[in-house]
């Protein structure tokens, strides 16, 4: 059975678990979440060495120590799903990686993952600014506090990260809308999940609501 890992990358605050979660309720897929697989030990760590357990932006110790901890956790969880054929979704900024031209490619390979049962795809979620500074405000976390103190170096740096990964399929969706759209999701995704047994036992049970309602509108004669 093919499976396929979607690099779910984009800012904090851009709507990526919103639409993980889709994607892994509607395909089947096993959703990780880098902050709920890693948030507990994260904080430990940055505590026992002298800092908040929120502390990630500007944080020297974060970003070189407990970081790459983080990525490797959550790539090593998700390599025990593929390796039973399941596909999954990687809920993450990946951000600090995006320089690495051959990062999906090292991860390919250092797992070894066959090119004719894993398929990695990139899915790029990009937001309008303004959407954005509301997310985060909204959802209230003290890490995001360095982020409102020093917001123009925050967007200038997202805007200067560009994701330059080589050999690995790439979507884009704006998600600056209030509401998710699922039918251009569903259009994007389609051809990356054709592989995929929950995504075609989904769309039978579309056609047999569909023919369903089609029959209780029949008019009687």
């Amino acid at each position: 059975m093919t499976a396929t890992v979607v690099f779910l990358i984009g800012s904090a605050g851009s709507g990526k678990s919103t639409i993980g979660k889709y994607i892994a309720s509607r395909y089947g897929c096993t959703y990780l979440d880098k902050d709920i697989v890693c948030n507990t030990f994260t904080g430990t760590l940055l505590e026992a060495n002298g800092y908040a357990a929120y502390e990630r932006d500007g944080c020297d110790y974060y970003r070189n120590v407990v970081m790459p901890l983080e990525y490797r956790a959550l790539l090593d969880i998700a390599n025990e799903n593929v390796q039973l054929g399941q596909s999954v979704i990687l809920d993450a900024p990946f951000l600090s990686y995006f320089a690495e031209q051959d990062y999906v490619k090292g991860i390919v390979e250092h797992y070894g993952w066959d090119s004719n049962l894993v398929h990695p795809l990139v899915l790029q979620v990009n937001v309008n600014v303004d959407v954005l500074r509301k997310r985060i405000q909204e959802r209230n976390l003290e890490r995001d506090q360095w982020k409102f103190e020093h917001w123009d170096e925050f967007v200038e740096g997202l805007r200067q990260k560009v994701c330059l990964w080589d050999e690995v399929d790439r979507i884009e969706y704006d998600n600056s809308a209030h509401t998710l759209d699922e039918e251009q999701l569903k259009q994007q995704l389609q051809v990356h999940f054709a592989h995929c047994p929950y995504a075609s036992m989904q769309a039978e049970m579309s056609s047999d609501d569909d023919a369903s309602s089609q029959t209780s509108c029949k008019p009687m004669t």
